[in-house]
């Protein structure tokens, strides 16, 4: 990357946080803090008002702006292709502001742009793969984001799967992630007083408290890697040969497939599973090709499944 390129990727981050830090520009681009200060002050003689240093961190002064900036064509396709994954794992307040977000990336850009935009969106789609939206009259994505970001306590009516009744419960949101198909919060529970994970889809109606956090929280990554120390995220080794590899369909994403590892002649496909049983029903239709390395549970819960069958 050119300096004048760096120094307008520069500029866009300042312009999309308020503040970043020293650490931040030396990773993204690889410099020494030496050539940031540079940066910097190029920046400023140029007219941009910097703020702050090396230790409280660079942003632009209050109250200055920019006009829009415009987007390169390989930057526009990208937030169209993702466009589509948002109208299929998303809500309908999610969706909303996408594809308002969409209509002004549209706005800045060139005639002929705009039509290239619009040829390459008939171009694109998703095989409907009978997922299972977040209800589509609800904006409980959207609402979730607002409450984490402001740090303020929800209440959510939440359906229990295992007891199969719906609960109140006064939750903090410390976050959201994807994973096997559908989202899922991470929040701690007022009433257990403990950490617990909600896949968003059960929660059925959520209500704004307005009352702070009365603690702090471990942030979002420190909690989903103790989430996978737990005993309710397992992980499940099988061992496929190459040749028997292409029978097994992308179904396996969808049940927590997170690698596969090259074994000679042999591929070992690493998940993170919930449930040890519904991932046996799924491994029953490749049990022919497919060897359990581990554990020794999910073998067991096979051949369970094979005594109770009727046929």
């Amino acid at each position: 990357m050119n300096r004048i390129d760096r120094l307008s990727a520069i500029l866009i981050m300042l312009q999309s946080s308020s503040s970043v830090n020293m650490k931040q520009i030396t990773n993204r681009f690889g410099i020494t803090p030496r050539t940031v200060y540079r940066d910097m002050k190029a920046l400023d003689e140029a007219g941009i008002p910097i703020a702050g240093d090396s230790r409280m961190g660079f942003s632009l002064v209050e109250g200055f702006k920019l006009p829009p900036l415009m987007f390169t064509e390989k930057e526009a396709f990208a937030f169209l292709a993702a466009e589509k994954l948002v109208d299929r794992f998303s809500d309908a307040g999610f969706k909303e502001g996408y594809k308002s977000g969409i209509e002004k990336i549209k706005s800045v850009m060139r005639l002929a742009d705009m039509k290239a935009m619009d040829n390459f969106t008939d171009n694109v789609s998703s095989l409907d793969l009978q997922f299972k939206n977040p209800s589509d009259s609800q904006n409980i994505l959207q609402l979730l984001m607002c409450e984490i970001s402001k740090r303020k306590k929800v209440q959510i009516s939440y359906f229990s799967y295992n007891r199969q009744e719906v609960s109140i419960r006064k939750v903090d949101p410390i976050g959201i992630f994807f994973s096997m198909s559908h989202w899922y919060l991470i929040a701690f529970c007022n009433t257990k007083k403990d950490y617990r994970t909600f896949r968003v889809n059960r929660i059925q109606e959520i209500i704004n408290t307005d009352e702070d956090f009365e603690q702090e929280h471990p942030p979002l990554n420190s909690l989903l890697k103790s989430l996978k120390d737990k005993d309710n995220l397992l992980e499940v080794i099988l061992e496929v040969s190459k040749n028997d590899l292409t029978f097994i369909d992308d179904s396996k994403y969808y049940q927590g497939l997170i690698a596969e590892k090259d074994n000679e002649d042999k591929v070992e496909l690493h998940f993170m599973i919930f449930s040890i049983d519904r991932f046996a029903r799924w491994y029953l239709s490749y049990i022919d090709i497919a060897k359990i390395i581990s554990p020794n549970n999910l073998e067991i819960a096979v051949k369970e499944i094979l005594q109770k069958s009727k046929l």
